[in-house]
């Protein structure tokens, strides 16, 4: 029987990174070629006819949206070549990558993302193992059902909801709904729990080419005591569209913030609550009336994942209504 054909987009990272010692903790990411990182596998042949294509090679922190419409558009050129993919990614923005092409990306291929905590060249690195895990889970047929999947530390996460909570330890991936879907072992791919229905959540997939240039600009403002309206106002200066609010607890904006983004709001531009917090959702009216101020509830999605939904829906409609906006961000 014909192994299953898997393409590994690498986007370089911790999983390609090198050290110069195997204990200590200073290294440098995407040093690695694709190519290598495969021989380093053990087994990995067995479980697939694997080709590499190389998509850039950065540390994920300078990860941008060129390099996530050149993994979309790679995706799409090579969809009816192969029967699904591993993209090689660092973890620090991996929730991001995941989420983006969770929503753009043709539906009935896997897409796995994976990475690493430790580089290649470290004392028992995670990222043989990783890459192993995401191979073996994209190259079952189940995996298609889930959308994009993050293969880490022996589990899999479905996009939405991923977030990195630890800055060092190999169990560093959690989410904000629920668990885990699934796991690897020993080369095969378990899941605890059903799909999500088919088109039962909404997708940007009829967008076709997006050009870099045309993403609106979003912001993210993280809340402190004390916050004012300066960092606002000077993204309402440069000529932003919108701003995600990581606000505290219930997604709530001290009163300093509060006129400035009122006054974004009245001028058309989308203001979305987010929470700093890691578990549950932001509520419409809580302390803060999001009908009343103009603003649009971000739900349970981190600030990171909220902007990504944001730009979308502005890109397919960019005079979208607050009503609008809100029953989309509802729907997640």
């Amino acid at each position: 029987m014909a192994l299953p054909k898997i393409e590994i987009l690498t986007t370089g990272g911790t999983i390609a990174g090198k050290g110069e010692s195997e204990t200590g903790s200073s290294y440098h990411a995407g040093e690695v070629p694709g190519d290598e990182l495969v021989r380093s596998v053990p087994g990995l042949s067995k479980v697939a006819d694997i080709t590499v294509r190389e998509i850039t090679s950065i540390p994920s922190q300078d990860m941008t949206e060129g390099v996530w419409l050149a993994l979309l558009s790679a995706i799409r050129e090579d969809a009816e070549r192969f029967d699904g993919f591993v993209i090689t990614h660092g973890t620090d923005t991996m929730e991001e990558t995941a989420f983006f092409l969770s929503l753009t990306v043709p539906a009935g291929k896997s897409v796995v993302i994976t990475g690493a905590m430790l580089p290649s060249t470290a004392l028992s690195s995670d990222g043989p193992k990783n890459l192993y895990n995401a191979v073996s889970a994209a190259a079952s047929p189940k995996s298609s059902r889930y959308g994009v999947i993050a293969a880490m530390n022996g589990e899999l996460f479905a996009a939405r909801g991923l977030f990195k909570s630890k800055t060092v330890a190999l169990d560093t991936f959690s989410t904000r709904f629920g668990g885990p879907i699934g796991w690897t072992q020993g080369g095969v791919t378990h899941f605890s729990v059903s799909p999500a229905p088919e088109r039962s959540l909404p997708s940007f997939r009829d967008l076709g080419a997006i050009r870099e240039s045309s993403l609106p600009k979003i912001a993210c403002i993280a809340v402190w005591a004390g916050s004012d309206g300066v960092a606002a106002s000077a993204y309402m200066d440069a000529g932003y569209q919108g701003f995600v609010i990581e606000g505290f607890g219930d997604g709530n904006i001290p009163g300093g913030l509060l006129p400035t983004l009122r006054l974004a709001a009245e001028s058309g531009l989308a203001v979305v609550r987010s929470s700093r917090c890691a578990y549950g959702p932001v509520l419409e009216a809580g302390e803060i009336n999001d009908a009343e101020n103009g603003f649009v509830c971000g739900g349970a999605l981190s600030a990171a994942q909220c902007r990504i939904l944001l730009q979308l829906a502005l890109l397919k409609n960019p005079r979208a209504k607050r009503t609008d906006l809100q029953k989309l961000f509802f729907q997640f």
